[in-house]
């Protein structure tokens, strides 16, 4: 037979257990947010990248115009612009670089959001478990 003083020391046994499972279950709500602030961080670091880089692709478009009318009207300038195109192209070059470091930053932040998905999925399951646990423990109590 279990004794009332028995079954108080059994709860405050099972209510520590909840406790401890509520507080890891808040730190690994922390760490999701904490996750989910850096994705964001990184997402609109890119998106500055993007603007900064259309702000580029514009102004070289202009130089370019300006480089054709500058062959037109003079032939002496034909090496200057030549160089001013290397440098361009070289930039262009640059520009398909981090175009291709953005792509593989883009691959290792899908890589977290599934990580991430997947975390919450277990954390879904852990605390769907343990709201069952919770109820089976009190139902057993009540027919006690």
């Amino acid at each position: 037979m279990t004794t009332p003083e028995g079954r108080v020391e059994r709860l405050e046994r099972i209510a520590k257990l909840f406790v401890r499972a509520g507080r890891r279950a808040r730190a690994d709500l922390r760490q999701q947010d904490e996750k989910i602030n850096i994705l964001i961080n990184l997402h609109m670091q890119n998106e500055e990248l993007f603007a900064r880089n259309e702000e580029r692709f514009k102004k070289n478009e202009e130089r370019f115009r300006l480089n054709e009318e500058r062959f037109a009207k003079n032939e002496e300038s034909v090496t200057k612009q030549a160089e001013i195109i290397l440098t361009i192209l070289e930039f262009q070059k640059q520009t398909e670089e981090k175009f291709r470091a953005n792509e593989k930053r883009f691959a290792r932040t899908d890589k977290i959001f599934i990580e991430l998905a997947e975390s919450q999925v277990e954390t879904g399951r852990n605390l769907k478990s343990l709201i069952k646990l919770i109820r089976e423990v009190l139902n057993n109590n009540s027919e006690n």
